[in-house]
């Protein structure tokens, strides 16, 4: 029977990077006053953050897209999706990026007045590539949409790109410390 702490320990034994379970803990809280009824995740690995999220989203009645770059990884994450029962996702293979100029793209074409918003985003990507996607996602976020960033302490010099993109725009943010040696990111637009 596939739990959360038995993605958690195939992860551990697989050494799979997954949310930890205190940053899930803090990422439960946050949406949970933010209550976002579109959320985007960027990097899903095997499906525990996108576990967490959409059953989060779920109580208020909000929907998860969730992206993951690798196929084996996304055919796992949705697997494990499916076996968990959770309904309030629609999961993607393919790069985020390139997902979003294309949803938009398919918006346009159909007639669409604008491509459907995301009220909140959770990026946990390539670190490397933070930036990219932060700048990806500002077209499709509604006004006061909330980004958040996950491992930047830890992962903060894989990062000097985004964090010299926060500063050229002057974008405030907030960093929570909640892991021993790493912190979550919470930007407000």
């Amino acid at each position: 029977m596939v739990t959360l702490a038995s993605l958690r320990q195939h992860a551990l034994d697989n050494k799979i990077p997954v949310i930890s379970a205190c940053n899930a803990v803090f990422l439960q809280h946050l949406l949970m006053q933010l209550k976002p009824m579109r959320m985007l995740e960027i990097g899903s690995a095997i499906g525990v953050s996108t576990a967490v999220i959409a059953r989060t989203l779920s109580q208020w009645g909000g929907k998860l897209i969730s992206t993951e770059i690798s196929v084996p990884t996304q055919a796992a994450a949705q697997a494990n999706i499916d076996a968990l029962g959770i309904k309030n996702v629609q999961s993607y293979c393919g790069d985020a990026r390139q997902l979003l100029q294309s949803w938009q793209h398919d918006a346009r074409q159909r007639g669409a007045a604008k491509f459907e918003s995301f009220d909140c985003v959770f990026i946990d990507a390539h670190k490397n590539q933070t930036h990219t996607f932060y700048e990806a996602c500002l077209p499709v976020l509604t006004q006061g949409a909330t980004i958040i960033v996950d491992d930047v302490w830890k992962f903060r010099h894989k990062m000097p790109a985004f964090f010299a993109l926060l500063h050229s725009k002057m974008q405030a943010y907030s960093l929570h410390f909640v892991d021993d040696g790493d912190a979550t990111m919470v930007i407000r637009l």
